[in-house]
């Protein structure tokens, strides 16, 4: 009872705004109490603090983010993208979301997407017709729905890899179809949602827009947004393309090193004539490492917190009941899953948190248990689950974020996206219940 009380009493907390990592903290330290070891928090904290295996690709990821929204390369991305599409009306919706969806690929901040798509999709949508609302609601669908589960720095999949020791391309394989699948309902439920409210446009095309022609210079700063994803596919082991690399790095190259690399790359694609080399090196330096201190304050921080959250209830036995639950009945796992991880991101507003907590607290006993299969599963759909959740929560910053930037009030954009949310959900539990 008492350790219901307790985490009980961390969500309601956390749904009234109070930090989340100082709930966690505590309510690790009280179960952990309550097994009469207080002490191990303080332990598991320090070993948390000094995960490499996390710590490095998700700080680097977010380096590399900062490096690419301070030379622009992340708008150029966008300009790329969005050029085909900018005068067909129609297409604005579901061409909206999947640029949202690649950029957060590339940027695994949702608010730093939005930020990237928004000032570009934005005007193009009202210029056609579309309403504040709908626009938004696109914008927020596209850039929070999972494409960040597609880049090897993300929090999520990085979790899923640490606990069950499977490579992070593995990892994004097995992320692949469940996302995409959740991302495709997402689509048409919005155009369906949009389409039955009379809020599609009707008019045949959207006003031309005044967009400057892309340089070939251009096209090669928006290409080096998704590059590090791009890289980490093609020089897969087991595709052998790159023998010397191969001979290097055995077992694949390392997120890290990978984005070490892309940094490089920018430092030599966006150096310019105006400006003298030493400073634009030196900024962008700058840049890096202070995305990977951002990194560090707003996602280590929560992992940590989680791991302490997670081992009060290991010290409790919640854990290891849970994990038998779902162990012995395949079905229930792919149902709870995915509705675990939403639930907590809706009432939080962190996508991070809850992916993370389940992953490390769930994975690691089944994929010891020989379930490794069934471990990566649960751990993408509670990744999935996480992001939709994230997504129709009034309290994220993606949807805040939204809101003001297309002028949007919150519950009308709520009204919009719960539906194709709630669809996504069913979808991903549908595709666990038929592949787990």
């Amino acid at each position: 009872m008492a350790t219901i009380l307790i985490i009980g009493a961390s969500i309601a907390l956390i749904a009234r705004r109070v930090d989340a990592r100082l709930v966690l903290i505590i309510a690790g330290t009280l179960l952990a109490s309550l097994a009469g070891t207080p002490t191990r928090i303080l332990d598991v904290f320090q070993t948390a603090v000094g995960r490499g295996d996390i710590i490095g690709p998700i700080c680097t990821a977010m380096g590399y983010a900062f490096v690419l929204r301070h030379t622009g390369c992340d708008t150029q991305m966008v300009r790329l993208l969005i050029r085909p599409v900018r005068d067909l009306s129609w297409a604005l919706v579901p061409a909206g979301v999947i640029i949202g969806f690649i950029t957060n690929m590339a940027i695994t901040s949702q608010t730093a997407a939005a930020a990237a798509v928004g000032p570009i999709l934005l005007p193009l949508m009202l210029a056609a017709g579309y309403t504040p609302a709908s626009a938004g609601a696109t914008l927020l669908i596209g850039c929070s729905v999972g494409g960040n589960l597609f880049n090897p720095g993300e929090p999520d999949i990085v979790a899923v890899k640490g606990a069950t020791g499977v490579g992070i391309a593995d990892v994004i394989a097995s992320a692949t179809a469940p996302t995409l699948l959740a991302a495709a309902l997402a689509i048409i439920a919005l155009i369906l949602v949009l389409s039955k409210r009379g809020l599609l446009p009707t008019q045949s095309g959207a006003a031309r827009s005044a967009d400057v022609p892309m340089t070939l210079h251009d096209v090669v700063r928006a290409l080096l947004a998704p590059l590090p994803v791009m890289l980490l596919l093609v020089l897969q082991p087991r595709w052998n393309l790159v023998p010397v690399l191969q001979q290097i790095w055995p077992n694949g190259i390392a997120v890290s090193a990978i984005m070490l690399v892309c940094t490089a790359l920018v430092m030599i694609f966006t150096a310019g004539r105006s400006r003298p080399l030493a400073s634009h090196v030196n900024e962008i330096t700058l840049e890096f490492f202070k995305g990977m201190g951002h990194a560090f304050t707003a996602v280590i921080s929560v992992i940590i917190a989680a791991t302490c959250f997670l081992a009060g209830l290991e010290s409790v036995g919640a854990i290891r009941a849970f994990t038998g639950l779902i162990a012995s009945n395949t079905d229930l796992a792919a149902v709870l899953s995915p509705v675990i991880t939403w639930l907590l991101a809706m009432v939080s507003g962190s996508g991070t948190a809850p992916s993370v907590a389940f992953s490390q607290g769930v994975l690691p006993a089944l994929a010891e248990g020989g379930q490794l299969t069934l471990a990566i599963s649960l751990g993408v759909a509670g990744a999935i689950g996480a992001s939709i959740g994230r997504t129709m929560s009034p309290v994220s910053a993606v949807m805040h974020f939204t809101g003001s930037i297309s002028g949007a009030s919150i519950p009308d954009l709520l009204r919009l996206v719960w539906i194709p949310m709630v669809s996504a959900l069913l979808g991903t539990i549908l595709y666990g219940l038929v592949f787990s």
